[in-house]
């Protein structure tokens, strides 16, 4: 592989680890100022803009409008509150973050798509936090889990380790299309229903986005690896 390719291909496992990670802290907990900055950060442009297509298309307005949002000393305690009534309650939840909801006649959480995300996780030795007591197909957790597995691919190619990172590549590929891509539409239908509008349901849209670039950016990925390069 020459030094340009690999170099092209390493920009573009960095910034699958950097958006994924930044999307699971912005799904996992009520995100504060300094987490909002960092979103509408120079770098979180330029690792959407990497990406391009309908992803490109949505980020530059959003990330404007956040910016200007953020000028209010107001703003991150309306988003804190909104981020408690999707995520949190006490009310009813208008867009449940659980895949087992969306793929569950029952609409329960704890069913079988939930085991079938638990061993997703433990096939790369991983387990949520709190096992057993927390789903473990929340959209926090799914999105840490897509995060390590990018950590994991960026590593190996670093070191060289190709085997390894076809097999995380293999991975995510493979989660996005039998989970993600298949529960966030159905997600984003509730969401787009919520009676609010302060930052997640845009939020949310990007990261469909996001997500369906990133299935074809995977695939690229690992043609270019099992290709040698």
């Amino acid at each position: 592989m020459n030094g340009e390719k690999r170099e092209a291909m390493e920009l573009l496992l960095a910034n699958r680890f950097y958006l994924y990670s930044l999307l699971h802290k912005c799904f996992g907990r009520e995100p504060d100022r300094q987490q909002l900055e960092l979103l509408t950060g120079e770098q979180t442009g330029e690792c959407f803009a990497l990406l391009g297509g309908e992803v490109l298309e949505k980020v530059p307005a959003f990330l404007e409008q956040l910016r200007e949002d953020l000028k209010d000393p107001d703003f991150p305690e309306q988003v804190k509150r909104e981020y408690r009534m999707l995520f949190i309650g006490p009310e009813e939840l208008p867009a449940p973050p659980w895949e087992s909801v969306y793929m569950s006649e029952e609409a329960a959480l704890f069913q079988e798509a939930t085991l079938e995300v638990r061993q997703a996780y433990r096939a790369f030795g991983m387990q949520a936090e709190a096992y057993q007591r927390v789903p473990d197909d929340s959209l926090a957790l799914e999105l840490a889990f897509m995060s390590a597995l990018a950590e994991r691919a960026l590593n190996a190619f670093r070191g060289d380790n190709r085997a390894e990172a076809e097999r995380c590549l293999t991975g995510s590929a493979d989660f996005l299309k039998k989970h993600l891509l298949v529960w966030i539409p159905k997600f984003l239908e509730r969401m787009a229903a919520s009676p609010t509008d302060c930052l997640y349901p845009q939020l949310c849209l990007i990261l469909d986005s996001f997500l369906k670039k990133d299935a074809e950016t995977a695939e690229e990925l690992l043609k270019e690896l099992q290709n040698g390069g």
